[in-house]
């Protein structure tokens, strides 16, 4: 199981140095998520790809303009605002990074939408909302940061209203870790560690289902989407695997954990999936 409790040193570690900072603000404009790539697009526009998956989740969401959502770990907040002004959504975000909401409620003001998006400190796994609050609910590749994964989906369930919309986007390993082969955990572990990703060890993409079920959910889909994200990959690794040997050579390579993301881990792509599951609370 993972590891039952938060570990906000941790994760101010993975977000909070100035490489990690560098590399959001300045690479991927202060998103914190991946892309989607459609077949004939060109894998180099990467920032083209970061909102074609924010599209995708808002047409996953399904809700009408006005409708009230739940951003658990909202970073930055760039999903907030995509979903607040593509799909005309009320959007709450929650995070447990200080830095990260300031620069949430900085961008947000910058881009006339403070009275649509509203971000506070929170542990999705101890929400402070009543039950019902919300439309719908997402986590954009953030439920691997999950100490306590079934936790979090019983508060999604809790929160959500009878009739609300859950959808998760992210990576995932293809089978349980004790079911890969020594050399892929050798590689893949210890950077799970390092980007304290406990979530990415209780769950994997054959059971999610069940724990969203579990949970109290309805499963609508649970999408391979491997094949749209490939190309992200495919193109930060070519782009940052020479910058990341010198790093890591001539540097300390603990500064710099999301470029190693980007290069170590296409090692072990085989045995990464990227998935979007949509889910439903029963009743109206």
């Amino acid at each position: 199981m993972g590891a039952q409790e938060l570990d906000l040193a941790g994760l101010r570690r993975v977000y909070g140095r100035t490489g990690s900072r560098l590399f959001y603000t300045r690479v991927a404009r202060n998103a914190r998520h991946w892309g989607w790539t459609e077949p004939g697009q060109s894998k180099w526009r990467l920032w083209r790809a970061q909102r074609q998956l924010e599209d995708v989740l808002g047409r996953k969401l399904a809700l009408s303009a006005g409708a009230r959502v739940l951003d658990a770990g909202c970073g930055a907040g760039v999903v907030a605002r995509a979903m607040a002004d593509r799909f005309g959504l009320l959007v709450t975000g929650v995070d447990v990074l200080d830095f990260h909401l300031a620069e949430a409620r900085r961008l947000s003001a910058r881009a006339a939408l403070a009275e649509r998006t509203v971000f506070s400190w929170g542990d999705y796994h101890r929400l402070p909302f009543e039950e019902g609050s919300f439309d719908g609910a997402y986590s954009m590749e953030t439920l691997v940061h999950s100490y306590d994964p079934p936790r979090a989906l019983a508060e999604f369930h809790r929160v959500l209203r009878p009739g609300g919309r859950l959808v998760l986007l992210g990576p995932m390993s293809t089978a349980p870790l004790d079911e890969l082969a020594p050399q892929t955990r050798a590689v893949l572990e210890p950077y799970l560690d390092a980007m304290v990703f406990p979530g990415a060890k209780v769950y994997h993409a054959r059971n999610l289902p069940q724990l969203l079920a579990e949970a109290g959910f309805e499963v609508e889909e649970a999408l391979d989407a491997t094949a749209y994200y490939t190309p992200t990959s495919e193109a930060v690794h070519a782009y940052f695997r020479l910058p990341w040997a010198v790093l890591r050579r001539f540097g300390d390579p603990a500064r710099w954990l999301n470029l190693r993301s980007t290069v170590e881990m296409y090692a072990v792509r085989e045995y990464i999936a990227w998935y979007v599951h949509t889910a439903v609370k029963p009743g109206r």
